[in-house]
């Protein structure tokens, strides 16, 4: 499906989004060609008002107007987008999304920003149904979540002086069929031992211009890819390293084992005495027919095995991942994989709603799931309620089966630092390795500049000077 769309100059930021939620494969165009639905959003300005119309014309169409009184872009921009969807919601009678017209990857931050003018907690799930319209359920979620983990952010004093790492080691076992992540099949992408080599002189230079800078790591995460595909001498270089420059008696050290048939018990010892605190093993069902269906190489008896030899390693902290949606999985599926692990008794589970991706395996296609999204985000809540978990961070993806939200749930006093902080983006976070992305937090304004490394090894490997300098010119104009 086409659909052109014609707004007012310097109105239309995020339309084309309000528009995909109703009409999730179509295309949109700016240009004047033949469309299948054409949507005209007209904003003409007056002393101290504005006036918003709307016309649908094709399949659907429909009228509106609106009359708002302020001159605030941001606040324009906002009631254009809400008018936008009131509109297609009156012309389709649908509403697709739960979240309204939040559409952005984390929507906590909306309600920090509540908080730190000092808005109450009633008053922010007000403004969030009434201006952003989102549903009631989600408001009170929104909010619950902001407030736990609160407390975790850092002031901006604290910001100056405390910096969290993400380390990405992009390669994998194999790629599963949902994956968009910067993630390379070994068998198919040699170059490890180039890419670690690397990736080493990286940690190395880095690690020095911290200490020069007297800047403290509390929250060290490395993910991929799958960490755990690298070998028992590469982890003995890679944390001689890290105990070197990164880490200290209270650093929250976090290790993604996404894939249990990566684990071997002599690495996971390894792990435990080089500092590691904190470990993912990542299901995603525990429903063997669906994980040869995704493409993954292991089995939930090897899920079982996998977390009793991190365990036994002596890792306190386990968080095991679940996703909702996944092709031939309904809810009964769903809420059996999430009670088996619930019985394993993990400190945090998080639940993911499958999202599909362009990069991945699979293009976008519906999932046999989504029908039933809203129930189970429902009932995912009351069950981890009702076995002790909590939730603390939330965020979304775009093309998000039934638009709802992935969730990390933690028994008391087991939220994740790094999970909390890359979240609210409330602490500068240094990535480094392939497909890596560093987030610089100004803390007198809490506005970001980042810098992306490529995803490719080869390039990572190519650039990896220019990709230092570039690093430490940051970290030095930080302090």
């Amino acid at each position: 499906m086409l659909i052109g769309l014609q707004v007012s100059r310097g109105y239309d930021g995020g339309i084309h989004e309000i528009i995909r939620l109703f009409f999730p494969r179509c295309r949109v165009t700016y240009e004047p060609v033949k469309t299948d639905l054409k949507v005209d959003i007209r904003v003409k300005e007056g002393p101290g008002y504005l006036e918003i119309a709307g016309e649908l014309q094709g399949l659907l169409k429909k009228t509106g107007q609106s009359r708002i009184f302020t001159d605030e872009l941001g606040e324009v921009k906002r009631e254009v987008r809400a008018f936008t969807y009131r509109l297609l919601m009156e012309a389709t009678s649908m509403n697709p999304s739960p979240y309204g017209i939040l559409t952005g990857v984390r929507p906590t931050k909306l309600v920090h920003r509540y908080l730190d003018n000092g808005y109450q907690e009633e008053e922010i799930q007000k403004e969030l149904r009434d201006k952003y319209l989102v549903e009631p359920q989600k408001a009170g979620l929104l909010t619950e979540v902001a407030l736990r983990n609160r407390p975790y952010l850092l002031n901006p004093e604290q910001v100056k002086s405390c910096v969290g790492v993400y380390i990405g080691i992009p390669y994998c076992p194999t790629r599963c069929h949902y994956c968009s992540f910067p993630a390379y099949p070994l068998e198919h992408r040699p170059g490890l031992d180039e890419f670690f080599s690397a990736l080493l002189l990286e940690l190395s230079r880095i690690g020095q211009a911290l200490k020069e800078l007297d800047l403290t790591v509390d929250n060290l995460y490395v993910g991929g890819g799958t960490p755990t595909v690298l070998s028992l001498t590469q982890w003995e270089k890679l944390l001689d390293v890290l105990n070197r420059y990164y880490l200290g008696s209270g650093t929250e050290f976090t290790v993604e084992a996404g894939r249990p048939d990566t684990l071997s018990g002599e690495v996971l010892q390894l792990l435990a005495a080089g500092g590691v605190n904190r470990m993912c093993v990542n299901p995603q069902t525990m429903n063997d027919e669906t994980l040869i269906r995704v493409g993954r190489r292991h089995t939930v008896k090897m899920v079982r095995s996998g977390y009793e030899l991190v365990r036994s390693a002596g890792i306190k902290h386990i968080n095991m991942d679940l996703i909702v949606g996944l092709p031939g999985e309904g809810a009964a599926e769903f809420e059996n994989s999430l009670q088996e692990v619930i019985r394993l008794k993990p400190e945090s589970i998080t639940v993911h709603h499958l999202a599909w991706k362009r990069g991945s395996v699979w293009q976008m296609q519906e999932a046999a799931i989504e029908q039933n999204e809203a129930d189970i985000g429902t009932d995912t809540g009351s069950i981890m309620a009702s076995a002790g978990y909590l939730s603390y961070y939330l965020y979304r993806q775009k093309y998000m089966t039934g638009n709802q939200e992935n969730i990390g749930y933690a028994l008391p006093g087991c939220f994740s630092i790094y999970n909390i902080r890359v979240i609210e983006e409330r602490q500068t976070i240094i990535g480094m390795g392939g497909g890596a992305a560093s987030k610089y937090v100004d803390p007198h304004t809490w506005k970001l500049t980042t810098l992306h490394y490529p995803k490719d090894p080869a390039a990572y490997i190519k650039r990896v000077e220019e990709l230092i300098k570039a690093q430490v010119d940051k970290l030095r104009a930080l302090s």
